[in-house]
C-alpha cells in the first residue's frame, strides 16, 4: 500500500526540503518531493506539521549495551533489550559491540549476536559486530579489562568471524602492537574495516597502520596518544587524513565542545561518526552497573570506573546529534551524515543513511525543538 509523508521539513542526507513529501509503497521509498512539485492525488496522505524534521533512522557504530543489557551478556534477551530501547531513540540499526575479554566469552558473545540476527524481527536491526578489543595497547587500556588484552592474531580472528557468520564488521586495533599490521591487511583482504583505538601509537605508527588499511578512528581522542607539538601522535595523523571515519561521543564529558568544533572544521561533515559508546546503564537511573567484568558508576551524567576514568557513556544519539549543533555551526542536514549517512556508506550499506528512491522508509520525526515524535510513520 502506498502512502505520501508530507508537511515537514525533509533533511534527505544532502538536502533540507521544506513542506516536502516523500511517497513509500512496502517500506521503501518510491519518491521524495520538493514544495514546488505536483504531488500524486488518489493516495493516503499522512500530513505532519509543518515545523516537524524528517531524518533517516540513526546508526551508531559502536554501542556496548543499554537498559540494563549488554552485549557481552551474549544472551537473545539481552539483545533484544538493546534492540527494543534503541529503535525507541531513533536508531534505525547498529553494531552490536563487544569488548576485551577472556576468549570464551567473546566467542558466546559473538555466536549469540550471530544465533540473534538470524531471526530477529524487532527492534533497531543489528548489522554485525564491532570488537572492541581483545587487540589494544596496554599503556591505553581505559575501561578495557588490561589483564585480558592479548597480541593480534590472524588466525584467532579467522576463527571468530566464523563463529560469528561472518558478522564482524569492525575491528579495533592499536597498530603499533607486534602483529598489527599484518591483521588489518588481512581485514583489508577479507572486506573488515579496522579502526586505531586504545592505542599509543605515534604519529609515524599510525600513519603506518593507515597505510595498512585503517579506515576509522575509535572514539577520536580518547584512549589514543594525543597532539604534542613535537610528536604529533595518533589524533594528528587521523585527523589530517581525509580516509579515516572518525568516531566522536558528544556526551559533554568524553569531549570539550571546541574539540567538537575543531574536528567539524579539519574533518568535515563526511568524516565524522557520532557514536554513543554507551553501557548496560543508559536509560537507567544513577547508581553502580557492570561492564566487562567491572565496576562502573553513574553520576553527574558520566560513567566511571573507581579510579575515575571514563567508562563508556549513557549518552543517547538524539542527545549528541542535539550537543553536537550547539557546539559546533553544523546543520541538521550534517548532523544527518554524521549519525545515518557516513555510517551507511562507511559499511557499505544499501538502503540507509538518505531518504531517497530505493532506500528504506527507516525514519525519525523531531519536533521543533529537535526532540523524538513518536509517530506510526
Amino acid at each position: 500500500m502506498r502512502q505520501l509523508i508530507k508537511g515537514p521539513t525533509i533533511h534527505t542526507g544532502t538536502q533540507s526540503l521544506i513542506d516536502g513529501a516523500v511517497l513509500i509503497e512496502n517500506q521503501q521509498i518510491i519518491e521524495v518531493f520538493s514544495t514546488d512539485e505536483t504531488l500524486p492525488t488518489n493516495i493516503p496522505h499522512k500530513n505532519l506539521p509543518k515545523e516537524y524534521h524528517l531524518l533517516p533512522g540513526m546508526i551508531d557504530m559502536h554501542i556496548h549495551g543499554s537498559n540494563g543489557a549488554d552485549v557481552m551478556d551474549a544472551t537473545p534477551e539481552a539483545l533484544q533489550i538493546i534492540a527494543n530501547t534503541l529503535l525507541q531513540q531513533g536508531i534505525a540499526a547498529f553494531l552490536a559491540t563487544t569488548m576485551t575479554a577472556t576468549i570464551p566469552d567473546i566467542e558466546q558473545a559473538l555466536i549469540n549476536v550471530k544465533n540473534f540476527v538470524q531471526q530477529q524481527n524487532a527492534g533497531a536491526r543489528i548489522l554485525g559486530i564491532h570488537l572492541e578489543g581483545p587487540f589494544l595497547a596496554k599503556e591505553y587500556h581505559a575501561a578495557q579489562r588490561k589483564d585480558l588484552i592479548i597480541p593480534p592474531n590472524i588466525e584467532l580472528l579467522k576463527h571468530w568471524q566464523t563463529l560469528s557468520g561472518n558478522l564482524i564488521k569492525l575491528v579495533t586495533v592499536a597498530p603499533e602492537v607486534t602483529g598489527a599490521l599484518e591483521l588489518i591487511e588481512y581485514c583489508k583482504q577479507n572486506n573488515i574495516l579496522t579502526s586505531l583505538g586504545h592505542s599509543n601509537a605515534t604519529y609515524e605508527q599510525t600513519n603506518a597502520g593507515i597505510d595498512a588499511g585503517i579506515s576509522h578512528a575509535t572514539h577520536l581522542f580518547n584512549a589514543m596518544r594525543g597532539l604534542h607539538h613535537r610528536e604529533p601522535g595518533a589524533v594528528t595523523a587521523l585527523l589530517l587524513n581525509e580516509k579515516i571515519y572518525a568516531e566522536l561521543i558528544a556526551d559533554g564529558n568524553h569531549l570539550h565542545d571546541a574539540i567538537l568544533h575543531l574536528t567539524f572544521k579539519l574533518k568535515g561533515n563526511n568524516k565524522i561518526l557520532l557514536v554513543t559508546d554507551a553501557c548496560r546503564a543508559q536509560s537507567l537511573s544513577e547508581g553502580s552497573y557492570e561492564l566487562g567484568g567491572q565496576t562502573i558508576f553513574v553520576k553527574d551524567k558520566a560513567v566511571r570506573l573507581e579510579n575515575g576514568a571514563l567508562a563508556g557513556s549513557i549518552v543517547t544519539l538524539l542527545e549528541a546529534m542535539q550537543h553536537v549543533l550547539r557546539a559546533t555551526n553544523c546543520d541538521i542536514n550534517d548532523i544527518v551524515r554524521m549519525t545515518s549517512t557516513n555510517p551507511a556508506e562507511h559499511l557499505n550499506l544499501s538502503g540507509y543513511g538518505k531518504i531517497a528512491p530505493g532506500y528504506l522508509a527507516n525514519f525519525i520525526l523531531l519536533d521543533n525543538s529537535l526532540k523524538l515524535v513518536q509517530e506510526n510513520l
